[in-house]
This record gives structure tokens, sequence and C-alpha cells, in this order.
């Protein structure tokens, strides 16, 4: 009887081996963590940089270099995260702080592995 239906048995054995194996990927993939985005930028418009003073408080710009303040988006995440990044940082950094004020930097590649925000693309 054994030798009539050695394959199937055969088979089973090595689907029972199979099954007892792990899938490595998935067991080292983590959950990404989820934020909500609030975009907050300045209502004041325009500043002015004057190397003179007395030239930005008298209201005299004409020696003055003209600059708009950067917007800031800033994510709360559901660690009780919340980091801060501003539309003018070139280099994509995330200033991240928890509950009791501990600071930590991400760059976008990492930020982009941990958090997500709901519905949209972390820019």
């Amino acid at each position: 009887m054994f030798y009539k239906h050695w394959k199937k048995f055969l088979l089973s054995l090595c689907a029972l081996f199979w099954s007892g194996c792990s899938d490595d990927s998935s067991s080292d993939s983590k959950e990404l963590i989820a934020c909500d985005l609030e975009q907050m930028c300045p209502e004041y418009g325009i500043m002015y940089d004057c190397e003179n003073e007395e030239d930005e408080i008298s209201g005299n710009f004409e020696n003055c270099t003209m600059s708009y303040p950067a917007c800031t988006d800033t994510y709360y995440c559901e660690d009780d995260v919340t980091c801060f990044q501003s539309t003018d940082d070139e280099t994509k950094t995330f200033d991240c702080r928890d509950e009791k004020d501990k600071k930590t930097l991400y760059s976008e590649d990492e930020f982009k592995s941990k958090y997500y925000v709901d519905g949209q693309r972390i820019h």
C-alpha cells in the first residue's frame, strides 16, 4: 500500500514542512503609524531683513531684502509624537518630539518608513 501511494505521502510530507516555515519578510515588516497633517502658514505675508535696524523700525525698506515666511507642516501621530517640517526645508528633515519632549530628527525616508498620513502621500 505504501508503495502504491508514495507520491501522495511525499507531497503531504513536503506540504507539512513548507507550512512550518515562516516568511521572514512578513515577520520583520512593521505596521506604519498614522498621522494627521495640519499645515500652518503665517498670516503676516512678507518679512524684511534689513542690515540697519533703524530702517526696519522707521519703515524704510529700500535697503532691505524681502523674504517670505515658511509654512510648517505639523504631523500629529497616533504614538503621541508630534513632528514638524518646514516647507522650505530642502533636506526634508522631520523634527519629532514625544510627550516627554524627547527630540528625534528623521530624514524623509526614515519618516516614511515609520509614519503615514491617512489618505495622503508624505511629500
